[in-house]
C-alpha cells in the first residue's frame, strides 16, 4: 500500500522508520518531508541484532550505514528531534548462542529472545547505547526490555540463582513448583523484576557516560517499552508477567513507551467498558509526568488516518501527549506473539 508520508508527518507524532522503508536517499526524503516533521525516528538496531550504523560491537547491515549516518546528520542540522529505535533482549543474532536464550522449565528455548538475567549482555548493550549516543540524537527507544511472560526464564543461570531462594535444587526447579506456593511466586516476581531493572540501570549509566564524553547540552533520553495487552492483564498484569516496576522505571530513566495491545489486533472502541478499563489502566503515567518524565503511546503497523485518530483520542483521554508509531510490525512478530501468548 502506497503511504502518504506527508499526511502522517502532519499529525505531529513520531514515526519510527527502518532504512528499508524509505525508497530514496535520506537527503531526498528529508528535503521532501522535513518541513512537516518536529521529531522522527530511525531504527539503529532491530530484532535481527544487526546495527544500521558502523558499530564496533554489533554485527552490521552494511547496506544501511550510509543512509543512517546521512539521516542522523541531516535531522540534527535541520533541528528535528532525532529518535533512534534499539531492540534490547529481542536480538536474534546474540540469541544464536544457547547460553543466552530464554528457556521454559521443560527445556524449550526461545531462539529469538535473550534472557534478561545476563550481565554480559547488559555490558554488550551498554556499548551500543554509547555508540548510538555518540551521534547527535535526542532519544533512544528501547524495545524488548522485559521477560517474555511469567513462566520464563529457566535457563541455567536463572535456575542456579533463584532455586536457593525457594529451597529447591536448580535441576528440579519448575514453574509449577513456584506457582503452587504464593510466597515463592511473589519471590519469583520480585527477583525477575530486580533483574530487569538492574540491566536498565547499567544502560542508563552508559547514557550518562556518553553525555559527559560528548558534553551534551540535554541528556540523552532512554524510553523503555512496556507492553499493555488484555492477554496479560493490562498495566497491573504486565508487572508480574514481564517484570516491570513502573516506579523503578521512573527512577531509572523517567520515560516509558507504552506498546498498546501488541498481541491483540484491535483497540477497544470509545464508550465501551473495555475502553474505560484501558484508560484507567494508564493511571501510572501520571507519575512519570509529575516527576518531569514522559509517557508515550506506541502502536505497531499504523497505516490509516482512522488508526491515528483512534490513538489521538486515547491519548487525550489518558492525559498523554506523545504518540509514536511504525508503519510495519516487526519482522519476527509472529514468533514474538506465539511465545508471548503460547501455553508453556
Amino acid at each position: 500500500m502506497k503511504l502518504n508520508y506527508r499526511e502522517f508527518f502532519m499529525q505531529k507524532m513520531v514515526i519510527l522508520l527502518k532504512p528499508e522503508d524509505v525508497e530514496m536517499s535520506a537527503k531526498d526524503f528529508l528535503s521532501t518531508y522535513a518541513s512537516y516533521m518536529e521529531s522522527v525516528g530511525i531504527v539503529g538496531k532491530g530484532p535481527t541484532g544487526y546495527a544500521n550504523y558502523p558499530s564496533r560491537t554489533a554485527p552490521i547491515h552494511k547496506e544501511n550505514v550510509q543512509f543512517f549516518e546521512e539521516w542522523v546528520e541531516l535531522t540534527h542540522a535541520l533541528g528535528i528531534n532525532g529518535v533512534i529505535g534499539m531492540d534490547l533482549y529481542t536480538d536474534a543474532w546474540f540469541a544464536k548462542d544457547p547460553k543466552y536464550q530464554c528457556m521454559t522449565s521443560s527445556g524449550q528455548t526461545m531462539e529469538h529472545q535473550i534472557c534478561p538475567n545476563s550481565h554480559d549482555f547488559w555490558e554488550y548493550s551498554s556499548e551500543i547505547i554509547k555508540e548510538l549516543g555518540s551521534y547527535p540524537i535526542d532519544e533512544i527507544l528501547l524495545f524488548g526490555t522485559g521477560f517474555i511472560r511469567d513462566y520464563f526464564c529457566f535457563c541455567e543461570r536463572c535456575r542456579k540463582e533463584f532455586a536457593p531462594l525457594v529451597d529447591q535444587e536448580p535441576s528440579r526447579l519448575t514453574y509449577q513448583y513456584i506457582i503452587e506456593n504464593p510466597e515463592y511466586h511473589d519471590k519469583w516476581h520480585k527477583w525477575r523484576s530486580d533483574k530487569v531493572h538492574e540491566g536498565l540501570v547499567m544502560l542508563q549509566a552508559a547514557a550518562r557516560e556518553i553525555d559527559e564524553q560528548t558534553e551534551r547540552e540535554d541528556p540523552l533520553r532512554l524510553s523503555v517499552e512496556v507492553l499493555l495487552d488484555p492477554e496479560t492483564g493490562l498495566s497491573e498484569g504486565a508487572k508480574n508477567e514481564y517484570g516491570y516496576d513502573y516506579a523503578k522505571l521512573g527512577e531509572i530513566t523517567g520515560n516509558v513507551l507504552i506498546n498498546l495491545f501488541p498481541w491483540s489486533p484491535l483497540l477497544p472502541q470509545k464508550g465501551t467498558s473495555d475502553y474505560t478499563e484501558l484508560v484507567e489502566s494508564l493511571y501510572f503515567t501520571n507519575e512519570f509526568t509529575r516527576r518531569g518524565g514522559r509517557a508515550s503511546l506506541f502502536r505497531w503497523g499504523v497505516t490509516t488516518m482512522d488508526q491515528v485518530q483512534e490513538l489521538k483520542q486515547l491519548a487525550r483521554d489518558a492525559g498523554i501527549e506523545r504518540i509514536v508509531t511504525t508503519f510495519n510490525y516487526p519482522a519476527d512478530y509472529s514468533r514474538r506473539r506465539e511465545a508471548a501468548i503460547g501455553n508453556y
